[in-house]
């Protein structure tokens, strides 16, 4: 079936696409529909000064949704696409990201401890298959109570697919956490013991021996880490990263 041909057969729930489709301001919305919801997704609309920026809005969503299929048709976990097309592309609902879960509190931390444990297992496994995110962070994955889900694979390319890939991948991974939460907790415990303990690739002992060499970053940033100014919370996670990795 061409992918021109995947639409709603329900007309309540095509009208709510159509809608968001003609909508050249809207980029991401939540459609619902008897007690489901799913998240429809299209290209940026960027004026040229953002377009040179940012580089091609459309070749973005492109590599976005091949990248999607390329992990879903690897079994690695991703939200299923119930509609797409050449601009659009529509998935189900995979729970609340795990950013959400950690700065709001939404669940228990026994459920926070296991959603990132979950995590951190399947990082390991995606980089098993020999696959790399390129952009792992813990606002682009979900736990809906039971199941991870990756989201978001803007910067997936096959070139990333490589034990380098992989590395950056993990540290990625583990910084998003403090990114959102600068502060040593249990959750990134959890998830850094859940790629560990399942790590078949030597990726966590490669990111270690990286994360020696790059120790420096610490001391070098150290003025960017105080306060709470825009973009502080990126340089105060540096410490706290090296630290999950070994270097003291």
């Amino acid at each position: 079936m061409s992918i021109h041909e995947r639409q709603f057969a329900d007309p309540a729930l095509q009208a709510q696409l159509d809608q968001f489709l003609s909508d050249q301001g809207a980029r991401i919305a939540r459609l619902e529909h008897k007690g489901r919801c799913y998240w429809a997704k299209k290209g940026e609309t960027l004026s040229l000064r953002w377009r040179i920026q940012k580089g091609d809005p459309m070749e973005a969503f492109r590599a976005d949704v091949a990248g999607h299929h390329a992990l879903a048709d690897a079994g690695v976990p991703v939200p299923e696409i119930v509609a797409e097309g050449e601009d659009f592309i529509v998935t189900e609902d995979s729970g609340p990201t795990l950013s959400t879960l950690l700065v709001e509190q939404k669940a228990d931390q026994e459920t926070r401890l296991q959603a990132f444990h979950a995590a951190g297992v399947e990082l390991a496994g995606m980089h098993s298959k020999g696959l790399s995110h390129g952009r792992p962070a813990i606002k682009d994955m979900c736990w809906d109570g039971q199941t991870i889900s990756f989201l978001d694979f803007e910067r997936f390319s096959p070139s990333r697919n490589t034990a380098r890939g992989h590395m950056h991948d993990l540290i990625i991974f583990i910084h998003s956490i403090y990114g959102f939460v600068p502060k040593d907790i249990p959750e990134a415990e959890a998830a850094a013991e859940g790629y560990r303990s399942n790590d078949t690739t030597g990726t966590w002992d490669r990111a270690a021996t990286w994360c020696r060499k790059m120790r420096w970053l610490d001391p070098v940033t150290k003025p960017l880490q105080w306060g709470n100014r825009v973009g502080a919370m990126e340089f105060k996670a540096i410490p706290l990263t090296l630290k999950t990795f070994g270097v003291r």
